[in-house]
């Protein structure tokens, strides 16, 4: 199972509708995607994404640095593979564009060791269920309440029963009418979730989760920086509402220091912020250590499996207009019906992408130089 060759290479997807939250105006993501081909000539794709920014920088480090040290191993080794490339990456930033660079191989290496052993990802990492649930996600600060309403109802006919909504507008009140609107459209038996995405100092998030206990939010995701771990640790203890944490997160010894601290009740790490699958099963498992759930961020099509090969996965998340099959990029790929992901028994993670139609949004270094970034300051 020796590598014979890998490439990488950018893409700029524009969204439909522009994501506005309580820190980002986006309209695109960038995707890089790396095949790893064996000299077997079976092929493995990996992938990361960004929020605009970055996308051919990643790309350019795979290709000029990280995949030709590669060429030659086996890529069943992927502990090895992937200790190397973190040691030798490490120096050049401990997170950030190097661990979503290492993510695409990492993503590409398990990808050809499912399909190798004739297996489904999900059952090759553990196998703990065939299906996961899945939550209704959206970026919808900037909506008014009317249109907020019409997209819940909307996810309500999808037949969802867990909503996560933006909240960290600039007027306290009115996040709190848009919250309650949200509960008393969807009912009791219900779940809401609130992502604030790092909007507030600690003592804001604590006054803001006193004054919404009544409403039973099924947790507060960033409330704060992510870097104030003892912020969490201090709304955690002053509030009945569960914290969540982990998007911006990039590896097991920063999840570690919310663990000890008693910093979160909910996990979530994002597989190509963190490195891939490797350090995201370590990150699950240290969780459950805990007795702590995760709950990936974003990524659906690949954090079905990895919700459904631990027995503290919890849900995922389907982000309107975030997934790849949302670009029209793939043509086959992990789906959602009723509200939840049901796991194959293909080989490998089961995403295909479609070439003509990913090639249309390939990246051109030269025509993106002076390119403003899509990327910019909220509301």
């Amino acid at each position: 199972m020796k590598i014979e060759s890998i490439t990488s290479r950018a893409y700029r997807l524009p969204l439909r509708e522009a994501w506005i939250s309580a820190k980002y105006r986006i309209t695109h993501h960038e995707l890089v995607r790396t095949d790893i081909v064996t000299e077997s000539g079976l092929t493995g794709t990996g992938w990361c994404t960004t929020i605009g920014v970055g996308g051919l920088s990643i790309a350019s480090l795979l290709t000029a640095y990280v995949n030709p040290l590669l060429v030659g191993e086996d890529c069943r080794n992927t502990e090895r593979l992937w200790e190397a490339m973190w040691q030798d990456l490490h120096f050049a930033g401990p997170g950030g564009l190097t661990t979503l660079a290492i993510a695409t191989v990492d993503i590409a290496l398990w990808d050809l060791k499912a399909k190798a052993a004739g297996m489904p990802l999900w059952r090759l990492l553990g196998g703990a269920r065939d299906r996961v649930d899945v939550y209704a996600s959206a970026v919808n600060l900037h909506l008014t309440h009317a249109e907020l309403m019409d997209q819940v109802d909307r996810h309500l006919a999808e037949g969802y029963g867990v909503f996560k909504i933006k909240i960290g507008r600039k007027d306290f009140e009115e996040d709190l009418e848009r919250v309650r609107g949200v509960r008393a459209r969807i009912g009791a038996a219900r779940t809401l979730l609130l992502d604030s995405n790092q909007r507030w100092a600690a003592g804001d998030a604590v006054r803001f989760c006193r004054a919404l206990e009544d409403v039973r939010p099924g947790w507060i995701e960033e409330p704060i920086l992510s870097d104030d771990i003892a912020g969490h640790a201090q709304l955690r203890g002053r509030s009945g509402i569960p914290v969540a944490v982990g998007e911006q997160l990039c590896n097991r010894f920063e999840f570690w220091n919310y663990v000890r601290a008693g910093a979160a009740d909910v996990l979530q790490p994002n597989v190509g912020k963190v490195g891939g699958i490797t350090e995201w099963m370590k990150i699950a498992h240290m969780a459950q250590h805990a007795n702590l759930v995760v709950a990936p961020h974003n990524a659906l099509e690949l954090s079905a499996h990895l919700v459904a090969a631990v027995p503290n996965g919890f849900m995922v998340e389907n982000i309107e207009g975030g997934n790849l099959a949302d670009f029209g990029i793939v043509s086959q790929a992990p789906g959602i019906e009723n509200a939840q992901v049901v796991l194959g028994e293909a080989p490998g993670h089961g995403v295909v992408f479609d070439e003509a139609a990913l090639a249309r949004f390939a990246m051109d270094p030269l025509a993106v130089v002076n390119r403003q970034s899509s990327m910019h300051a909220g509301i």
